[in-house]
């Protein structure tokens, strides 16, 4: 009988055409690398590869047999996945991730609150700009700031949509004036968001539409950092309300009808089994502020 570790060790020379990089990819030694494809060759009576000074390529024997060791690595991460959320269970533990304003506006306060109706359910939070896949089991709940959501691999609830606004700082009104409409925005030097956030939210891409190009002063890789650099940049930014309403050194020049986003909680199927996640999924859709405002402290 092969040793099913082995199976990893051949799917990974097989991906990366060497024991060196293979190594790598799973730190390991590589002399540990070739002698357990080695060891898998012989329980197998097989030759997987064949070996020269380009490296491991594989042979007839080892292409027929990589689709169905890929199944079972498929299978041993979900088998792990599986067990990272069961003791997760076993622990009462709820891992929810949202990008920073998320979590300061609406996340952080609705498990407060959660918490003392369920005060045996303990919360990892993690607030990151960037994406954490739910599939992988990086995470139980996302809230994730899109206009829609694709696929049938997450269990989502929507949200209230989030109101938008134009805002620029109270020295540069006093310097500068501010744009009170659309038409008005051309004139203005901006502040604006990377590609990929004005991928995701049409409410970003808006702004494109209105402002002139050449007048992009920089661009900025989250809300949170939005607001900190309106204060100091001569320049104006596209904000939700719900972030820059109450700080007290910006400005709202205006908002507009087509200014909003969507808002969604989200868990993959996986997670969704657990009895606490749905039921925290369900309070904070429900308790979820009907006007996208701040929820109140």
């Amino acid at each position: 009988m092969f040793d099913w570790d082995n199976i990893r060790v051949f799917l990974a020379v097989a991906d990366e055409g060497s024991t060196l990089a293979a190594s790598r990819k799973l730190c390991l030694n590589q002399t540990t690398v070739s002698r357990r494809i080695q060891a898998l060759e012989q329980a197998l009576k097989l030759t997987l590869f064949e070996r020269d000074t380009r490296g491991y390529s594989l042979t007839a024997q080892g292409r027929a047999l990589v689709d169905v060791a890929g199944q079972m690595g498929t299978s041993a991460h979900n088998v792990a996945l599986r067990a990272e959320h069961l003791a997760r269970a076993s622990l009462g533990k709820i891992r929810i991730t949202a990008a920073h304003s998320v979590m300061n506006h609406w996340v952080l306060p609705l498990v407060s609150e959660f918490r003392k109706h369920n005060p045996d359910i303990f919360f990892e939070t993690n607030a990151a700009e960037s994406y954490v896949s739910l599939e992988d089991g990086e995470a139980d709940v996302a809230i994730r700031a899109r206009d829609t959501i694709e696929g049938d691999t997450l269990i989502v609830r929507k949200l209230p949509s989030v109101r938008w606004g134009i805002y620029c700082s109270k020295h540069y009104l006093a310097d500068h004036g501010m744009p009170a409409s659309v038409e008005e925005l051309s004139s203005h030097p901006v502040l604006s968001y990377p590609e990929p956030m004005v991928e995701t939210l049409k409410v970003m891409n808006w702004l494109y539409k209105f402002a002139d190009p050449a007048k992009i002063v920089s661009t900025v890789d989250s809300v949170v950092t939005m607001s900190s650099s309106l204060r100091t940049e001569d320049a104006v930014g596209l904000l939700p309300c719900v972030e820059g309403d109450p700080l007290a050194d910006l400005v709202r020049c205006f908002t507009h009808d087509e200014l909003r986003s969507g808002l969604w909680v989200v868990a993959s199927k996986e997670a969704y089994q657990e009895p606490r996640v749905r039921k925290f999924m369900k309070f904070f859709a429900e308790e979820f502020p009907k006007d996208g405002a701040s929820v109140r402290r």
